[in-house]
Parts: structure tokens; sequence; C-alpha cells
């Protein structure tokens, strides 16, 4: 039975993890929003597929929850899953996914979380290297693969809440509204070649004089930064780039 994913991904951790699902026709969150791409009315399973964000969902799924899921009919929808990448520990993310889908009318039916290079600058100055990528990679191998055949036997388990988890959703959601970002330079290596506009999940990137020019809705998947392929993005503070586990070109919406 095919599967639909709608993705959300900044340098292409989730993206990794949705390739690995047979069966299933991947879609950037941003088309749903954009309504490049629209949910077949008789779509049975849907799986929701995110880094995690400051220990809760990326505004993009937030917002396709709310605005997209909660606009149609859900009715056809019998296996719902949601799978989440993340640098250390997802903590409460995938209650707070099984939540904010529970308040459009539809019920998780699976939930599940794998750990992989964190690539937040803020908090991970030095870039995970091309080594250290794969050895991580090959370590949730097992792991992934257990996930996806729970999914493909449509197993069950709701991710549970935790004490607090009402704060740390509201931090999350407050953190991780979209915003400009300063802190994001552009160098004189530019070529203006287009890459981090054509990847960036927000559209918030255009190229005008041969330069991107950055808006106010920056959600700092920092895929710009570790994407380009000229090193001409920088940040204070930060060495290297996260080449992650997919072409840049996979990344492009």
């Amino acid at each position: 039975m095919k599967t639909i994913i709608a993705l959300h991904t900044g340098t292409g951790n989730s993206l990794y993890i949705a390739k690995q699902i047979p069966n299933a026709e991947i879609h950037f969150i941003s088309e749903f929003l954009s309504g490049k791409y629209e949910l077949p009315e008789d779509t049975e399973r849907l799986g929701i597929v995110f880094p995690v964000y400051c220990w809760g969902l990326p505004y993009p799924v937030r917002e396709f929850i709310k605005n997209y899921l909660g606009n149609r009919d859900n009715s056809s929808l019998g296996y719902v899953f949601g799978i989440v990448s993340c640098g250390a520990f997802p903590l409460y993310t995938l209650h707070d996914l099984s939540h904010s889908l529970s308040e459009v009318g539809i019920a998780l039916s699976y939930g599940a979380s794998v750990k992989l290079p964190d690539a937040y600058l803020p908090l991970k100055k030095k870039a995970v290297s091309d080594e250290e990528t794969k050895k991580q990679a090959e370590a949730i191998r097992e792991k992934l693969a257990a996930i996806i055949d729970d999914v493909e036997n449509e197993k069950i388990a709701i991710p549970r809440r935790g004490p607090g988890w009402r704060i740390i959703r509201m931090l999350s959601k407050t953190a991780m509204q979209p915003r400009e970002n300063a802190a994001l330079v552009v160098n004189d290596k530019c070529t203006g070649c287009g890459t981090c506009a054509s990847i960036c999940p927000m559209g918030n990137i255009t190229i005008d004089n041969s330069k991107p020019l950055f808006g106010d809705r920056c959600i700092s998947c920092f895929a710009c930064y570790h994407r380009c392929p000229e090193s001409s993005i920088a940040y204070k503070g930060a060495i290297g780039q996260y080449k992650g586990l997919v072409d840049t070109k996979e990344l492009r919406r």
C-alpha cells in the first residue's frame, strides 16, 4: 500500500529517513502549504517526518497540521505515523505531534525517533565530519529498520506525555517562530548560484543582484549555511559544514 510522506527537512536528515520507507511518495510540507500538491482524498496511510526543533515541532509542521490537515476531510486516513530525527533526544516532541493532530481530529497511530548528526549552529559550532556522519548513520541502521518494519505492519505505539510537557510545548512554539536571523552573513565568496534560495524550506531567501537576501521568516534550519557550495555564508563561531546524508539537489524545492 502506498504511503504519502509529508516531509520537513533542512539539512536532509529527515529526507534520508523518509527515503528508507518502502513505497513512499515523498512531498515537502511546503508543497502542501503552497498548493503545489494536494493529498489525495482516498489517502489511507500518511507519514509525517521531520527534525526536532527545540524539543517540539518545527513551525512548518504546525502550519501543515493546523492550516492544511485542519481544513480537509481526513476520514480516509487509517494509519498516521510520525518519525523524527534529533541531534540529542526528542523529549515530548512525539506527544506534541500526537496532541497537535488530535486538535484537528486525527489520531496518531505510531511515533518513533532516531538520532542523527546535529546541524544546529547555536549549539553545534563545529560541523560533524563526513566520517562521523557515516558512523552515526550506521549506528541507527538496525533501529531505523525496526521502525520501518513497525510502520509496514501498522504497529500501534502512541507517544506518552511527560511532566511539564505543556510548558515545553509553549516554549518550543515561541522559540521556533519565524524571524529575521541577522547572525547569518554572506561573504565575498558568494557567486550568486542560488542554491541557498532553492533549498530554503521557508522561501526566505531571494537572489538580488547575484547576492542572497534574507527575509524575516528564518526558522534556523541552517540548510543555507551547510549546503552553500562556496562556503560563503558565515555564522559567528561556526566551523565547517555538515554535508549530510543526501545530495543537495534533493533538497531543492
